[in-house]
């Protein structure tokens, strides 16, 4: 029942009401308190576990995948953990650790009765490790590899300092789910990807005027994007830094594949359709 209740939720494009705790979700970030906060309402389900790091990294429209809440949530914890993600100092838009808030999640989903302590150490290791990873984006910023390569340590001595805030148990308990997140991502790829692909087709179909030969032709493109990042998935396992550079690589191919079906016009819009979609990227929230 909760696979069909999650297909249901993709299939629509409008998110939910974001009326609950809208005080608490749109306000400013003053304090740790709130930002543990947004924390809390970012309250995933298994299923949004499963798929929100590869959404978010192949720049999908959340807003298929998370309610008003909690991609308010989303955009609170990008920009009180790492402010300058994405701006002019960090313009591929890594210094943000989303592997780490997927981490975080996890432990919290794992351990409902975890200590406020605990949580605020966590959310602290997060917040100085995006802050070295913006360090280290300016010291290795003319060596690509130099930098993917202190990224990834970086990334890796994080999860270690988070899984070191956590006792034997409360370890177990986070394996035990990551075990079935895995299981979940593997029993349900293709049925979520189908519903993604049909989505976002449906989208461009009707702000680029895309004849049925284009929306098939574009359909094709992204069901083998997807074939392709799964392939990537498999080979950069426990290396979320190489995952994210091969992501995107393959998006700017998939991104001139799809440039040559249109026409001048339609790919002028598309570029305009890329603008807005990342525009939460540079502070302006979720749902550009």
């Amino acid at each position: 029942m909760k696979h069909i209740l999650f297909s249901a939720l993709l299939a629509f494009s409008l998110v939910l009401s974001a009326c609950e705790s809208q005080s608490d979700v749109n306000g400013p970030i003053t304090s740790d308190q709130s930002l543990l906060k947004a924390v809390e309402n970012l309250n995933l389900s298994n299923e949004q576990l499963a798929q929100i790091d590869e959404m978010f990294w192949l720049e999908e429209d959340m807003s298929m995948l998370l309610n008003a809440t909690q991609a308010n949530a989303l955009d609170r914890i990008v920009t009180g953990t790492s402010p300058h993600f994405a701006g002019p100092r960090d313009k591929r838009g890594i210094a943000f650790d989303m592997g780490a808030l997927v981490q975080l999640r996890l432990i919290l989903k794992a351990n409902p009765e975890l200590s406020e302590a605990s949580k605020q150490a966590l959310l602290d290791l997060i917040k100085a490790s995006n802050a070295h990873r913006l360090e280290l984006i300016e010291t290795y910023k003319d060596n690509p590899e130099e930098l993917r390569a202190q990224l990834k340590a970086e990334h890796d001595a994080l999860i270690l300092a988070m899984n070191g805030v956590l006792t034997e148990s409360e370890l177990q308990a986070l394996e035990d789910l990551k075990a079935e997140i895995k299981r979940i991502r593997d029993e349900m790829r293709d049925t979520w990807v189908q519903l993604r692909v049909d989505y976002q087709v449906t989208r461009l179909t009707s702000y680029l005027s895309l004849s049925e030969t284009q929306a098939q032709d574009i359909k094709t493109l992204l069901l083998t994007l997807h074939q392709r990042i799964q392939e990537l998935r498999d080979q950069f396992e426990g290396d979320p830094e190489g995952f994210r550079d091969a992501v995107k690589a393959l998006l700017q191919e998939t991104d001139a594949a799809i440039v040559a079906l249109l026409d001048e016009q339609q790919a002028a819009k598309w570029q305009e359709l890329k603008i807005k979609r990342l525009d939460w990227r540079r502070g302006h929230g979720l749902h550009g």
